[in-house]
């Protein structure tokens, strides 16, 4: 009897202990989702507003050439940069094309002039700044 009672003991124990059974059960997380929006509302205009805003510029200044004119200049909205040559005040003169047009210039950069010749520098309100070609007695010139 006494056999049986330690036999049915030691079962009982091993039954209810928890290494049997399987230990407590891990916690299930589940992951949060979390959505992110990217999109900007003002995303769709902003763009073509600032290439009109170059056209515009550019325009202008192609047309005299006498160099009173405040063109956009700001390296932000050009492509295809390439140094030419040192010109007046130890500017660097570049060949570039505007983002999305297809019409090749000869000018300086704005960062450059802000450097240089900050009295010749522009800030328009929407960040972007601007060369006042007058100030520096040159002319930005379309050259394709």
């Amino acid at each position: 009897m006494r056999r049986l009672l330690l036999g049915g003991t030691a079962a009982v124990a091993l039954l209810s202990s928890s290494a049997f059974a399987g230990g407590v059960p891990e916690p299930v997380m589940t992951p949060d989702v979390i959505e992110t929006k990217t999109s900007s509302s003002s995303g769709g205009v902003i763009v073509p507003l600032l290439l009109l805003l170059v056209v515009v510029a550019a325009v202008a200044s192609s047309g005299g050439g006498d160099g009173g004119t405040v063109s956009a200049s700001d390296a932000r909205i050009k492509t295809d940069i390439a140094w030419l040559r040192m010109g007046k005040h130890g500017l660097p003169i570049y060949r570039y094309r505007y983002k999305g047009m297809p019409e090749v210039f000869e000018g300086v950069m704005a960062q450059d002039v802000a450097n240089i010749r900050p009295d010749a520098l522009v800030r328009w309100p929407n960040g972007l700044l601007a060369v006042d070609y007058g100030r520096l007695g040159m002319a930005m010139q379309r050259v394709a």
